[in-house]
């Protein structure tokens, strides 16, 4: 297989893996469900219909490692098999995520005598880093 349809697959599954858990996974699970119907052989066809209806453990924001390879790898086999699925691929890999600009999230924990500096959208200065409370020098 080509270099160029190899990238196509995985800016595809990219796409799909992205899109699961947002607004656009219905229009990925349509895009990569009609790339599946379009494919040929039965059993891989509807190995990756029933994965295509598995619940998503992704989380809005997170692409999974393993869920990229996984389609990456169904991708480059069937554009493989049928690069004329090519143009499909395409629209799929084409989907974009809206940033949501006014959505953060943020999560900080210490223990103990732990400190945490954290900051969201900007920068963090310091004069000097933070003194250790177990400095041992009984100030």
């Amino acid at each position: 297989m080509n270099e160029e349809l190899a990238e196509l697959a995985a800016s595809g599954a990219t796409a799909l893996v992205a899109a699961m858990g947002t607004d656009l996974w219905t229009e990925a699970k349509r895009l990569m469900s009609g790339v599946v119907a379009r494919a040929h052989g039965g059993r891989r066809r509807r190995e990756l219909s029933a994965a295509l209806e598995l619940p998503s453990t992704t989380t809005r924001g997170v692409v999974d490692g393993e869920a990229v390879s996984y389609w990456t790898d169904a991708l480059v086999q069937l554009l493989h098999r049928n690069p004329g699925l090519a143009q499909d691929v395409m629209a799929l890999a084409s989907l974009r995520i809206p940033r949501q600009p006014d959505v953060a999230v943020q999560v900080n924990s210490a223990t103990g005598s732990g400190e945490v500096f954290a900051v969201q959208h900007g920068n963090q200065h310091f004069a000097g880093g933070p003194r250790s409370r177990d400095s041992g020098d009984g100030r």
